[in-house]
């Protein structure tokens, strides 16, 4: 079975990738830049998503079986500063990849990945639901949003076999420093070398929580989604539980050995807060999905690979 995955080059896309080839899969890797020869690809091909004429090239030339469509903006500040190309790429990007993939008869299993900010922030009585009120609290939420709502609706108008995902915070080895876990393992491998006096630690606001799943834990979700998830439904991924930032923090010290000075970066600081848990009753009945890594384990390969 070939299989595409969009932002193969990425962060997620190359675990993705790596996941689906040790399933057997013949994995098509796609992406704006060149795919790296690191990637688990049978074979790496360039093209932007928001070129659906390069995507019909894309798929009339490597024609797949299933799609785990991945490619877009992941950063939610970016949806304040640069609101259209975030829209753009996050809805036109999945617009043009389903157009793409329509045209195949029988039309590939696709799973969109979108996102648990769909939800929004606001204050829930418990575990949010995939059919509870849909309220983002920010327009790169609203971008995932209006994606999650494309892709389901390819599969009322069409038939075809669309689902979604809606993953809560990932992290694992290899992540940009711009994510909270791996600038504190990055920050605190360059302080180890410094003089005591100068180990000053660049923070936001440490009481904020945070769920976090295992990057690992979530390309297994969605291998098992495409393979086993039903069409035209969402799905939660996340571990279900909150971690406030500076237990995450308290733990990779531990790990380095020292704890240095901290000092608040006015940029990187945001009002404390804590979304709400996702319930994941469904991806776990459904395709038998529980999160397997525990965060001890994530933090100390975290650690492990900025280190080097």
């Amino acid at each position: 079975m070939r299989v595409w995955v969009t932002g193969a080059a990425g962060f997620v896309g190359r675990y993705v990738c790596a996941e689906f080839q040790r399933a057997g899969y013949e994995v098509i890797g796609l992406d704006a830049v060149p795919i790296p020869p690191d990637v688990a690809a049978a074979q790496g091909v360039q093209v932007d998503i928001t070129s659906a004429a390069a995507l019909s090239a894309a798929a009339l030339q490597h024609p797949p079986d299933g799609c785990v469509h991945l490619a877009g903006i992941a950063h939610v500040p970016a949806g304040w500063r640069e609101p259209g190309r975030v829209m753009h790429v996050n809805l036109n990007g999945t617009l043009n990849v389903l157009e793409a993939l329509r045209t195949h008869q029988p039309s590939p299993r696709i799973l969109v990945v979108t996102s648990s900010e769909v939800y929004g922030r606001d204050p829930r009585p418990g575990p949010i639901r995939e059919d509870d009120p849909m309220t983002p609290s920010n327009l790169y939420g609203v971008s995932k949003l209006a994606a999650d709502h494309a892709a389901r609706l390819y599969y009322k108008e069409y038939g075809m076999p669309v689902l979604t995902a809606r993953p809560q915070n990932h992290i694992g080895p290899g992540q940009s420093d711009g994510f909270v876990v791996a600038a504190f393992a990055r920050q605190l491998v360059q302080l180890r070398t410094r003089p005591v006096a100068e180990r000053i630690l660049q923070v936001g606001n440490l009481e904020s929580a945070r769920d976090f799943t295992d990057v690992r834990d979530v390309a297994h979700a969605y291998r098992l989604l495409l393979d086993k998830g039903h069409p035209g439904e969402a799905y939660n991924i996340a571990s279900g539980r909150n971690y406030v930032i500076q237990t995450i923090l308290d733990r990779l010290c531990s790990l380095a050995g020292f704890t240095p000075r901290i000092q608040t970066d006015p940029e990187r600081y945001r009002p404390a807060d804590a979304p709400p848990l996702l319930a994941i009753d469904k991806i776990r009945e459904q395709v038998g999905w529980t999160p397997q890594i525990p965060l001890a384990r994530s933090l100390e390969d975290i650690y492990r690979h900025a280190a080097g």
